[in-house]
């Protein structure tokens, strides 16, 4: 009973993303398939690899053709795209820290920007939020792009849908996650601090480690300033 009450619950707030993950991942499972992957190997792909944009650059990569060399470009840009997801397995260790084994490997296979944010936020906000409900909203985060990718893989020659839409709703989806984490005057800051930095590096530079840079960038100052933060408080409670 206990098992279902936690499933349930991560299913709940699991829902801000499906949405934007089943329509994205439909026309992602949509480029790929016309590339010459089949429906088997699109969902293959999706759960193996779970990574939206790693979809997409497959697709744009293997348009001209597959062959060796272009195949050692793209895994290596894939490898590139989601070295920050690093950094969001190391900054949830200390919340999972009851995971144990084959579950800590499976929660670190499926974790993205929006499971991240996600659990970041239920971690913070929820004292029985734990690493079994945080395992089970990424394993709905992965089941959503899978049914996203697969149909996308069946009916992609049949529907056409404009990429602008799903762009739009992945900007949504993510205006809505950076609200769900404002508390405070330095969370303001920082998400204005942020939008500098992106601004000021993708003007300077757009290539397969923009997102990279400014998400070193970002959580570098992050990090100082909560320390500043965290020094400050500990002196006015002394």
């Amino acid at each position: 009973m206990e098992k279902r009450r936690k499933i349930l619950k991560a299913f709940k707030t699991s829902l801000p993303i499906a949405f934007g993950y089943i329509s994205l991942g439909f026309m992602a499972g949509a480029m790929v398939q016309k590339v010459g992957f089949n429906v088997v190997e699109v969902i293959l792909m999706s759960v193996l690899i779970f990574s939206g944009s790693s979809l997409f650059i497959t697709a744009n990569m293997l348009s001209a053709g597959i062959y060796p060399q272009i195949s050692i470009y793209l895994v290596a840009t894939i490898l590139i795209t989601n070295l920050r997801n690093i950094m969001y397995s190391s900054s949830l260790v200390g919340d999972i820290k009851d995971l144990k084994g084959r579950k800590k490997m499976l929660f670190a296979q499926f974790i993205t920007d929006e499971t991240f944010a996600i659990n970041k936020i239920a971690f913070r906000k929820d004292i029985n939020w734990d690493g079994d409900m945080a395992l089970y909203l990424s394993l709905f985060a992965c089941l959503y792009g899978a049914i996203g990718n697969g149909l996308g893989a069946i009916f992609g020659q049949i529907i056409d849908i404009p990429l602008d839409l799903g762009f739009f709703m992945m900007s949504s989806m993510f205006i809505v996650l950076t609200v769900l984490q404002i508390n405070n005057k330095i969370d303001i800051i920082m998400l204005l601090v942020s939008i500098l930095i992106s601004f000021i590096v993708l003007n300077i530079y757009q290539g397969g480690l923009d997102l990279i840079i400014i998400a070193l960038i970002v959580a570098t100052i992050g990090y100082f300033v909560d320390r500043k933060s965290e020094k400050k408080r500990g002196e006015f409670y002394e």
